[in-house]
C-alpha cells in the first residue's frame, strides 16, 4: 500500500473527526437532529455535483444514477442514520468514547465484510495478526471507554 493511499485515509479520518461534531453543533442549535441533516444534505448534494462535473462527469453519466439498484441507495438512509445518531451521542458520551467505538465497529465490520467480499470489496482472510489487532484496538476503546 503507498504511503500516499495512508495519507489520504488519515486525512479522511481527520475529516470525519470535524464534521461529525458540526453537525452535532448544528442539531444544538436548530434544536433538532433530524433538522440538522437537511442543510448538510443539500450542501453534501450541491458539492458532489460540482466535483462530478469539475472532473469530468457528463450528463449521460448522470442519467446512471437512475440504474443504480434501490439497496445501494440505501447508504444514503445510513448516512442520515450517522449523522443522526453522532448528533445524538457525542454530547452523552464524548467525542473520543464516540469515535474510539466507531472505530472499533468498523474495524469489526471491516474484517466480516473482507473476509467474505461483501459489497464488492477485495476478499481478505482473516489471520492472526488481524484478529489480535482488533482484539487490541476493541480493549483499546474499553480502556478510553470506561474510566
Amino acid at each position: 500500500m503507498s504511503i500516499l493511499l495512508i495519507i489520504f485515509a488519515l486525512l479522511m479520518g481527520g475529516l470525519v473527526s470535524i464534521y461529525l461534531p458540526m453537525i452535532t453543533q448544528t442539531a444544538k442549535i436548530l434544536n433538532s437532529a433530524p433538522l440538522a441533516n437537511v442543510p448538510f444534505f443539500g450542501v453534501a448534494l450541491l458539492s458532489s455535483i460540482g466535483i462530478a462535473v469539475l472532473t469530468g462527469s457528463r450528463e449521460r453519466d448522470f442519467s446512471g444514477i437512475s440504474s443504480l439498484p434501490i439497496w445501494l441507495l440505501s447508504a444514503g438512509v445510513m448516512s442520515a442514520i450517522m449523522v443522526l445518531g453522532s448528533s445524538y451521542l457525542i454530547p452523552r458520551i464524548g467525542l473520543n468514547a464516540f469515535f474510539v467505538l466507531l472505530v472499533s465497529g468498523q474495524v469489526i465490520a471491516g474484517m466480516v465484510f473482507s473476509q467474505f467480499g461483501f459489497f464488492g470489496t477485495p476478499i481478505s482472510t482473516v489471520s492472526v495478526a488481524k484478529f489480535v489487532g482488533a482484539v487490541m484496538v476493541i480493549l483499546g476503546a474499553g480502556l478510553v471507554t470506561y474510566k
